[in-house]
């Protein structure tokens, strides 16, 4: 069951699209088609429900920073060349 930000490792997938949770973001990317058939309604279910959780736990988070800063990461010199 998805908790958004209670586990650092754990990525759930709609067809295309990752739902990957940290413990201070989730990040969303990836393809989704949600078409006008029973497959598109519940594909557009499952990301209702992923998205529902999101906002509520961010709602009942009472110290919520205005942001959650990002380190920089640095250049990471190839290793296959």
């Amino acid at each position: 069951m998805f908790k958004a930000f209670e586990n650092g490792t754990e990525s759930h997938s709609i067809h295309d699209l990752t739902i990957e949770n940290q413990e201070d973001r989730v990040n969303i990317y990836g393809n989704l088609q949600i078409t006008k058939d029973q497959q598109g309604l519940a594909a557009a279910k499952a990301l209702q429900a992923y998205l529902n959780d999101i906002v509520k736990t961010l709602e009942q988070s009472s110290d919520l920073p205005e942001n959650v800063t990002t380190q920089a990461e640095g250049e990471i010199e190839n290793p296959f060349l």
